[in-house]
């Protein structure tokens, strides 16, 4: 099972994976981290034990800001692990999607898919 690691400022993570649990019933290996209070480096080294802890081998990270702190760490750790894929701008739609397609697409295709997926999401009316 591809494993999902949400790493944004403040306390969006959690509260964006509170949220889709209470849109599907479960949020099952997607796991809420934030920055606050933590330089990268403490925050990358924490992430490397959780990750080597749980033996995590694929691993989609969905960080809020491309080119922020989150992202930056999220990008390391892609270094580390090559079968990690970082993708940023999470949304609700993203989460969504990578709930009900990570058992269905392949971890080289499904970052494209979840930002299709959170694109559509995004819609002025």
């Amino acid at each position: 099972m591809v494993s999902g690691l949400v790493i944004c400022h403040g306390n969006l993570a959690f509260e964006f994976v509170n949220a889709v649990k209470g849109i599907l019933g479960h949020a099952e290996a997607l796991y809420p981290f934030t920055n606050e209070n933590l330089s990268p480096e403490t925050l990358y080294q924490h992430l490397l034990e959780f990750i080597r802890s749980h033996q995590m081998e694929d691993i989609i990270v969905m960080a809020d800001l491309r080119g922020g702190s989150c992202w930056a760490v999220g990008k390391m750790l892609s270094r580390e692990f090559p079968r990690i894929k970082v993708i940023s701008g999470v949304n609700l739609p993203m989460l969504v999607s990578f709930l009900t397609k990570r058992d269905s697409v392949k971890i080289e295709e499904l970052p494209a898919v979840l930002e299709q997926d959170s694109l559509r999401g995004i819609v002025l009316d």
